[in-house]
């Protein structure tokens, strides 16, 4: 018989394998009932290897809801989810049989059934009825299900060793010409039942296992983006003849190189500052204009340049009212939303402005501040000095999801000393213009450490409450954190949000 090499699972086969040998010598009562308390154990042990694994797979799901070109490796894990549990239901059931077969529960002692010690019973179903072969034969087909997943032979081979679930040799002296009959042959229902809890066991073990390939499958390695757009950022798109028109012309692009940038427009070189250039025109007509810019990117390792060229359009037009949100095109609840109004051609004192679906308030002649209190439509109308009424609509929504970091990480490896450093994760508005903060309502911290087992801490607000300091302050080597469930509430929330899950690999 092999020994398991996860440290659990070899605790688990080695007081199965003491008992048996107590068995052997006929010590009677106490070993029955230490039978059944290795049952009762290994169940809980199922139970938190179960938790564990709904972490795990909570986590790849998140992962790759954020990065879709890892979606085959979510539908990998649930594939094997799906393998073993329908497994770990077969086993489960057997279990389920053999009980019911042994006269069902004891009505004085419930956890065993009223035969426990009857060595018939094993014998005849799995043996005789030839369960127990069936059994092997499943065992044998599963295992190998698993390890089809994998599509790496390498890994696969690997992972061969971490997968317990397996049926062990038949002992070379044993004179039985069955692994069924060497395993139950006379063997009491008390104690062939942890023999199956064991097995169950080993199928959530082995999803564990697989789960945690896909996961970091899932994580990714870090790129190079080498899809690029040219944009064209104007500070009008309908100007005033006479007036300038003024743009900014830049390359989107993440890990970019501004140094190896150039723009030309119509033919024309502009200088590039901090991967931008400006371009400005005079416009002596109005009507529909049109130019073609044109970015060139060098990469510094091969010399290589790539050109992309894009069409913008934009038009001249003459005096008009026009109302615009000085940072977005939308209003946001529970913050304040700066708004210039003016009309071109007509004093702003003549102005008439009203709103409707938000507050709004005056700040000067032409300088206007909306707070609305829920999200939806609000207009603005604008009348007076000569103009008919003109109403303006806006969406109003809520503020974006925060993202929530540990210090300034989102997720990664992490040092010990680092991790433990921290007092407990915040939320970060990235990119969000307006002067807002949000507050973390609760959360829930997972630790996984090396040998899969998973330990969790409820945490109300965004500081560590003591449990969850102590379980932070574990962290060793090889451990994994999920920051779970987190709930924040932003201004203007009437109820906390769920966002982003946090995981750190400890190194």
């Amino acid at each position: 018989m092999s020994l398991p090499r996860e440290p659990r699972q070899l605790m688990i086969t080695l007081m199965y394998l003491v008992l048996l040998a107590m068995l052997a010598m006929n010590v009677s009562a106490e070993i029955m009932n230490a039978f059944l308390a290795l049952d009762q154990g290994i169940n809980n042990s199922n139970s938190i290897v179960d938790a564990s694994n709904n972490q795990i797979m909570n986590s790849i799901s998140k992962q790759t809801e954020a990065y879709k070109e890892y979606e085959e490796y979510k539908v990998k894990a649930e594939e094997a989810r799906e393998i073993a549990k329908e497994m770990d239901d077969y086993i489960a059931s057997i279990k389920n049989q053999l009980f019911e077969l042994a006269g069902g529960a004891d009505p004085e002692h419930p956890e065993r059934p009223v035969r426990y010690k009857d060595k018939d019973i094993a014998s005849k179903f799995l043996i005789d009825e030839e369960k127990g072969e069936e059994l092997r034969l499943k065992i044998k087909e599963v295992r190998q299900k698993l390890l089809g997943l994998i599509d790496d032979e390498a890994k696969r081979e690997e992972l061969e060793l971490s997968i317990p679930l397996e049926v062990p040799e038949k002992p070379a002296d044993s004179d039985k010409s069955t692994w069924s009959e060497s395993a139950f042959y006379q063997m009491p229902v008390v104690a062939v039942m942890p023999m199956f809890t064991k097995l169950r066991n080993d199928i959530k073990t082995s999803e564990t296992a697989l789960l945690n390939y896909f996961f970091e499958k899932s994580k990714g390695e870090v790129t190079v983006m080498d899809e690029f757009e040219v944009v064209s950022s104007a500070e009008n798109s309908y100007i005033i003849r006479g007036e300038e028109y003024n743009a900014e012309i830049f390359l989107g692009a993440y890990n970019s190189t501004n140094n190896n940038i150039s723009v030309s427009i119509d033919g024309k070189t502009f200088p590039v500052k901090n991967g931008k250039a400006s371009y400005k025109i005079n416009t002596n007509s109005i009507g529909p204009k049109e130019y073609v810019a044109t970015v060139s990117i060098r990469n510094p390792l091969t010399g290589e340049v790539k050109r992309y060229k894009k069409k913008f359009k934009y038009e001249v037009g003459e005096r008009s009212v026009a109302v615009a949100a000085d940072k977005m095109n939308v209003l946001y609840v529970g913050v304040e939303n700066p708004i210039s109004i003016s009309a071109a051609g007509t004093n702003t004192n003549s102005l008439k402005v009203k709103a409707e679906g938000t507050p709004l308030s005056k700040l000067n002649s032409n300088k206007y501040m909306a707070k609305p209190k829920r999200p939806g439509m609000a207009k603005i109308i604008v009348s007076g000095g000569g103009l008919a009424p003109t109403t303006f609509e806006y969406r109003i929504k809520k503020i974006p999801d925060p993202v929530i970091q540990l210090g300034r990480s989102k997720g990664g490896s992490m040092k010990k000393n680092e991790f433990i450093a921290h007092k407990g994760p915040i939320p970060v508005l990235e990119n969000f213009d307006f002067k807002a903060t949000c507050s973390i309502d609760s959360y829930e911290v997972v630790r996984i450490n090396k040998d899969k087992e998973a330990r969790i801490s409820k945490n109300k607000g965004g500081k560590y409450n003591s449990n969850t300091q102590s379980l932070v302050r574990q962290a060793n080597f090889g451990d994994t954190y999920l920051f779970n469930d987190i709930k924040v509430r932003c201004p203007g929330d009437q109820h906390g949000r769920t966002i982003n899950s946090l995981v750190f690999n400890i190194k």
